[in-house]
């Protein structure tokens, strides 16, 4: 599968407060990981506490299992307790959004060079995500692919729209992010000439398999 990289401008979600977060999830030895960025600490979580994303069918030759899961910052009864360089973050265990919810997968930058991986949602996904923030409010989606919580922003106010963008550190972490999600046999397609992009796919993005 290929992957849209963009050198321009991706248009940020404005109920998405891109709070990053790098934090690596310990989990089966053969599930996919990606490294996480150098700038971020990188504690380790208790190994038996960690929510996984259930890969979905033949998700091991696609590339690593990605998922979103509902966090927060305060206590939740049955939610994992994972350690961050800013504290503690509590995850429900049952992904919200999986591979199977999303329409593509995209990597670029901000005009600062801010790295930032952009999850295309199915109509499917998107009323996920809306009906999950329209009854968990101020809470955090938290984004994990392979091993690796990439971030955890929190949202102010329901979120409608058909596309999820995190920050992930720098350009290079978001290309190698959405690789690993792509698999390794894929190659990232060549650029838009658009020096912005709003947040409905554009034609130009490969659907994920």
């Amino acid at each position: 599968m290929k992957i849209v990289r963009l050198l321009g401008r991706i248009i940020v979600p404005g109920s998405l407060i891109l709070l990053a977060a790098c934090q690596s999830v310990p989990g089966k030895k053969n599930t996919a990981a990606i490294s996480p960025p150098e700038q971020a600490a990188t504690p380790q979580a208790t190994p038996e506490a960690v929510p996984q994303p259930t890969p979905a069918p033949q998700a091991a030759t696609q590339g690593a299992p990605v998922a979103v899961f509902l966090a927060d910052t305060q206590v939740q009864a049955g939610w994992t307790a994972v350690k961050i360089s800013e504290g503690t973050l509590y995850v429900n265990p049952r992904p919200v959004i999986t591979r199977t919810d999303l329409a593509s997968v995209r990597a670029g930058a901000d005009k600062q060079g801010t790295g930032l991986l952009a999850l295309d949602l199915n109509s499917t996904g998107k009323q996920k995500i809306t009906d999950i923030t329209t009854q968990n409010p101020n809470k955090r989606l938290a984004l994990v692919v392979g091993r690796t919580m990439m971030a955890a922003p929190g949202y102010s106010k329901p979120i409608t729209a058909s596309q999820l963008v995190f920050v992930v550190g720098t350009e290079q972490n978001a290309m190698a992010a959405a690789q690993a999600i792509a698999g390794s046999g894929s190659k990232p397609a060549a650029a838009p000439d658009a020096t912005s992009l709003a947040p409905s796919a554009p034609s130009s993005a490969t659907p994920v398999r």
